[in-house]
């Protein structure tokens, strides 16, 4: 299998790219590869049109794009439908009508002339849903599995689906049983086709005489259970794909897939950036000073050891290497930054006050004198 390109190469775009150059660049991209101008053999086009559009997808996306930065191609192959992207992952259609718009083939679309999508007369996808869900970072860490439950629209048990009392089913008289009617509009010397939704029966195709009390046209609200497995390294804003947990098609075809937005809860000791971690670790005046040895928590419950060296300054950062996030490419982990915070006593015993007057050289009553460099 070839190695895929760089998105940033894909698209002719630096790493600094706005959302409006990678727009340009894709439109330029696009309008290249349409099938009425471009001289490469329509396979090679349909590759290079997908290309382009995965890419498109992903650095349009600030999630994404964050997540191809720092982990490459590994970053968003979760992001996509079996780890890899299908058109079902690309978001921006609008983008793609507002290009072509005014480029009429036939009545077709861009999605017809490259992949086949009006040709096919076979079932329909179920609907996809969204679920959002929150995680601790502790379950960020360590990844988990989770029981989600949907409400999901089943056939209706007591018609059987068809929506009908008696269980007879009628072609529509208005749709001819397809559950679509077509509008046709010309636009100069371009013929434009619209399908929409059968307004007598709903698309369904079907003539009902007698409903069913129990459901609306054949289909009920149920709930059911979904096991989804939380991997190791998520963060706030991963979009989790799980193929078929969808809503069933109406006409039995597949059904649609199931999209868990995740947002893991700010913790109460550590910050997260990326796979890094941040903790803040109170410090004496002699433990800065003097240097020292301390514990600090760490993620899994346990402390871990830090050597604070003499002289240490308040604020300073120390680094725990490989304490952090695992990261999402499966590669190790990030790392723990703790930063050094100076606690200074508000009650001092009269010995600890005569050693710190000793300590400044004098009886501490002196006044610091600031001088001002003149030029």
């Amino acid at each position: 299998m070839a190695e895929k390109r760089d998105y940033y190469e894909v698209l002719g775009v630096d790493r600094t790219a706005s959302e409006e150059e990678i727009k340009k660049a894709y439109r330029q991209l696009a309008r290249q590869y349409h099938p009425d101008v471009t001289k490469e053999d329509p396979q090679v086009a349909e590759e290079r049109f997908k290309e382009i559009s995965e890419a498109y997808e992903v650095l349009m996306d600030k999630q994404k794009r964050d997540l191809y930065d720092k982990y490459g191609h590994a970053g968003v192959n979760s992001q996509f439908q079996g780890g890899g992207f299908n058109w079902t992952d690309f978001t921006h259609q609008g983008d793609i009508r507002d290009i072509f718009g005014d480029m009429g083939f036939g009545g077709g679309s861009i999605f017809d002339m490259f992949f086949g999508g009006g040709r096919s007369r076979g079932p329909h996808q179920g609907q996809s849903l969204r679920y959002d869900l929150e995680i601790t970072l502790e379950e960020a860490a360590e990844g988990v599995k989770k029981e989600l439950t949907l409400p999901l629209t089943v056939k209706c048990e007591a018609c059987g689906g068809t929506g009908s009392k008696s269980r007879r089913e009628e072609v529509c008289p208005q749709c001819g049983g397809k559950g679509q009617v077509q509008r046709v509009e010309r636009r100069g010397y371009s013929q434009f086709i619209s399908l929409t939704a059968c307004p007598r029966c709903r698309g369904s195709g079907k003539d009902i005489r007698d409903p069913c009390p129990e459901c609306d046209g054949g289909w009920t609200r149920k709930r059911q259970k979904i096991s989804l497995d939380i991997p190791k390294g998520v963060d706030s804003g991963m979009r989790l794909r799980v193929a078929g947990a969808g809503e069933p098609s109406p006409d039995g075809g597949p059904p649609g897939d199931l999209y868990v937005v995740v947002t893991v809860r700010d913790h109460d000791i550590f910050q997260r950036d990326g796979a890094d971690l941040y903790l803040t670790q109170e410090i004496s005046f002699p433990e800065a000073a003097l240097g020292a040895t301390i514990e600090v928590p760490t993620l899994d419950g346990k402390k871990a050891e830090l050597v604070i060296p003499p002289g240490t300054q308040p604020g300073e950062v120390q680094r725990l290497k490989g304490l952090g996030m695992p990261k999402m490419d499966g590669y190790g982990r990030g790392d723990l930054y703790v930063r050094l915070k100076l606690v200074v006593p508000k009650r001092l015993t009269s010995e600890q006050k005569e050693l710190l007057r000793k300590f400044e050289g004098g009886d501490g009553s002196k006044k610091r004198i600031f001088s001002r460099n003149r030029s």
